[in-house]
């Protein structure tokens, strides 16, 4: 199961859900406090901006982000949950939780899935 929160419920949904896996999407400087029950190795941190289109100074989210994302989820063995957050568990977030279950899940339609998440989104 994938769950996806803000930065500010981090803590309370990894101890929650007991995830053992953690993707941090956030903007260079957010600090992040990985929870002592991720391991460092289950703990993924990507640098980028909510940004749509390339701004001076910013960074937009790209391809290897996307591949490095991917390759994360790969190594994520199912057992336990995965907790994906960026600063206010809207945007990055939940794009992030759709590119995952998509790549985990092929066989099922997008348009569903999309439902889906916005479904048990309470944003």
């Amino acid at each position: 199961m994938i769950h996806v929160c803000s930065l500010s419920k981090v803590e309370e949904t990894v101890t929650r859900t007991g995830a053992e896996r953690l993707l941090s999407l956030l903007a260079a400087g957010t600090e992040v406090t990985r929870p002592a029950s991720i391991a460092r190795e289950n703990h993924l941190h990507l640098v980028m901006h909510d940004i749509a289109v390339a701004q001076e100074g910013m960074t937009m989210p790209g391809e290897e982000h996307v591949r490095s994302l991917l390759d994360f989820a790969r190594r994520w063995d199912r057992a336990r949950p995965l907790v994906v957050h960026c600063y206010a568990g809207i945007s990055r977030s939940t794009a992030s939780a759709y590119i995952i279950a998509a790549a985990l899940a092929p066989q099922r339609c997008e348009v569903e899935l999309a439902e889906t998440l916005r479904a048990l989104s309470p944003t």
